[in-house]
């Protein structure tokens, strides 16, 4: 029969991580008894032995059934394989979130003769006789229920109570914090529900509004930082109003009384379990604790992009930016709204260099002058051009931080950096290289996109050219668009109207539509393009060029054929479409880059050095 582990209630009570007494030690539970709640989901609170000593603990509620079903009983062995041991009203308890049951022998006994260790310690101030400390601690946990099993406020509901948490938190004074019993953030679970943190906002996002059926809201997160780790904490409605203002990036807060729920691991580039959401209880107030940290990062090699890491992690980065192609606008293929991009190139220590693509408002913002050094938390890893790097929204980007990593960094760039020989993470230059990503777009000639009918199938196919525009038509190559949704304006009194968004605007901003012919050594080939491309290969927006033509069309002709002969790399989509009961296939480019001749020429050698190997 297996036995406890003798002497690892004493090293839980004492939190001694690093001895591997700590680490899935065996207990025997020698009492269990229900717990009341207020929803009527029953809890057991158990008293756990090792033998030697014993202390009290709380079973997750997933364990209930193990209880009720009886393969938990009384003198039963359990492996703990995940807790916390958390102190309430100056008493230590610990949370069993995850446990094994041993199997239970046919005359199970208690083993041993154990003594309740806080009383041993003297924490035990009335140091009672074991069956009635048991007693008189069932109302400790009636009274310390779980955040899990109370009652959850309704986060939309805009009432009173929301004025008064607004006073109740601005009236409270530091000095309620000054002694308190401060929780590291790596502790919080659903499990305990008197807490408090005092900790660093390193990221806040804009308010963002949603609509479901027949419900709308708002909400806004912020990720929290102190030195044990890092959480997410989110505000809905109400609370939207009353904290926004109030949490401020790089501030410190004390911040108490929020729910504690799992992450949504879609929305959350951080490394913890669970996450916060703001209710009308919760309280919020800001302090001054320079010892906090400011950032935590984790940064991954740009050479390591490739190794172990796959489509659709996260990462932190560090770089310099080589390369700054500007702000950009798309329309977003999942909302269907126009979004800004700016796309750069970094590079680090490692000689390897990668695209990062920045959105929104960190994309608008964002000055590459005297080519900074960027850090980044929170990037999402694509396999678009073998890798490919993309700040999410809920991530933090800090110029020219004041890290050791960063002054390593601008001392090897300058030193040696800005003139070494740079790697990619380029797919393939010749097409199919067995060196290309899977999934990454591959390249094309025009003749071969042509004779494997490309978009033919029920699916748009992609690919890659490299290929100059040799026309350009200059008629017809812009709409009026809404300033706001982008659809097209009609005229309409003397203003200009969208039908959509029943908005009426004094004038349009015009967005490319272009037909233009591009060719490379096979072919040549027409194809559309729309105004992010355009502006790119036309370096002037659709609305410059309009003013343009109204005031010099001869330098508006020239703006055209400026732009033929440019080499160029174009990711095309081809998707046969049928008109007038005919079928043909439309080439649309999508997104169009300067070629690096210096970069492609290495992938270019280090390619045929590879043939001349085989």
């Amino acid at each position: 029969m297996a036995q406890p582990t003798n002497g690892s209630i004493k090293a839980i009570y004492n939190d001694e991580k690093d001895s591997a007494l700590y680490k899935n030690p065996v207990v025997q539970v020698i009492n269990i008894k229900k717990v009341p709640t207020s929803n009527n989901v029953n809890r057991y609170r158990v008293i756990i032995s090792d033998g030697t000593y014993f202390m009290q603990a709380m079973l997750a509620s997933q364990h209930t059934a193990l209880v009720e079903n009886e393969t938990l009983q009384k003198y039963s062995l359990i492996v703990l394989k995940d807790y916390v041991c958390n102190t309430l009203q100056n008493r230590k308890i610990i949370i069993a979130l995850n446990i094994e049951v041993l199997p239970n022998g046919p005359d199970m006994h208690r083993i041993g003769s154990p003594v309740n260790l806080e009383a041993e310690l003297g924490q035990d101030s009335g140091a009672k006789a074991s069956n009635e400390q048991q007693n008189g601690q069932q109302q400790l946990f009636v009274q310390n229920q779980p955040q899990q099993n109370a009652p959850m406020s309704n986060p939309y509901n805009n009432s009173a109570n929301n004025a008064t948490s607004i006073n109740n938190t601005s009236a409270r004074s530091n000095n309620v914090y000054a002694d308190a019993n401060l929780f590291p953030i790596k502790s919080l679970n659903p499990y305990q529900n008197r807490w408090i943190i005092k900790a660093r906002v390193t990221q806040k996002s804009d308010i963002k509004f949603w609509h479901k059926g027949t419900s709308e809201g708002k909400l806004f997160s912020v990720n929290l930082l102190d030195k044990s780790g890092e959480i997410k904490a989110t505000a809905f409605n109400a609370e939207v109003d009353r904290l926004h203002s109030m949490l401020q990036e790089n501030k410190t807060y004390y911040i108490s009384k929020a729910r504690v729920t799992m992450a949504k691991k879609q929305f959350s580039n951080l490394n913890n379990d669970y996450e916060l959401v703001f209710d009308s209880n919760s309280e919020v107030e800001e302090c001054n604790d320079e010892s906090i940290p400011t950032m935590s990062f984790d940064f991954v090699e740009i050479a390591k992009l490739d190794n172990g890491i796959e489509k659709g992690d996260t990462v932190d980065i560090i770089g310099v930016v080589k390369e700054d192609e500007g702000i950009q606008e798309i329309v977003s293929r999942a909302s269907g709204k126009p979004v800004k991009k700016r796309q750069l190139t970094i590079v680090d220590m490692s000689k390897k260099q990668v695209k990062l693509t920045l959105w929104d408002r960190q994309a608008e913002n964002f000055d590459s002058t005297g080519s900074p050094i960027v850090a980044c938390k929170g990037c999402r890893v694509s396999d678009f051009g073998g890798r490919s790097l993309s700040l999410l929204s809920s991530g933090t980007l800090k110029l020219n931080p004041d890290i050791p990593e960063a002054s390593q960094l601008r001392q090897w760039y300058d030193r040696e950096g800005q003139s070494a020989y740079l790697d990619s993470f380029s797919s393939s230059s010749l097409g199919n290289s067995e060196n290309s990503s899977a999934g990454s777009t591959p390249t094309k000639t025009l003749a071969e996109a042509k004779t494997e009918n490309l978009g033919a199938g029920e699916k748009a196919d992609f690919f890659n050219v490299r290929a100059r525009v040799v026309y350009m038509k200059s008629d017809n190559c812009w709409y009026p668009a809404c300033p706001e949704c982008k659809k097209k304006l009609v005229v309409e009194g003397g203003s200009w109207r969208c039908e959509k968004d029943q908005k009426q605007f004094p004038e349009p901003d015009y967005r490319y539509i272009l037909s233009l012919s591009i060719s490379d050594a096979t072919t040549q080939m027409f194809m559309s393009a729309f105004d992010e491309v355009g502006n790119k290969i036309l370096g002037k927006s659709a609305t410059e060029m309009v003013r343009l033509r109204e005031t010099d069309d001869v330098a508006y002709q020239n703006a055209f054929k400026d732009c033929y002969f440019h080499l160029y790399t174009f990711k095309c989509k081809a998707k046969v479409e049928s008109y007038n009961d005919s079928a043909r296939t439309k080439y649309t480019i999508i997104e169009a880059t300067a070629v690096d001749y210096v970069t492609d020429g290495n992938q270019l050698a280090k390619e045929i050095d590879s043939y001349l190997s085989l």
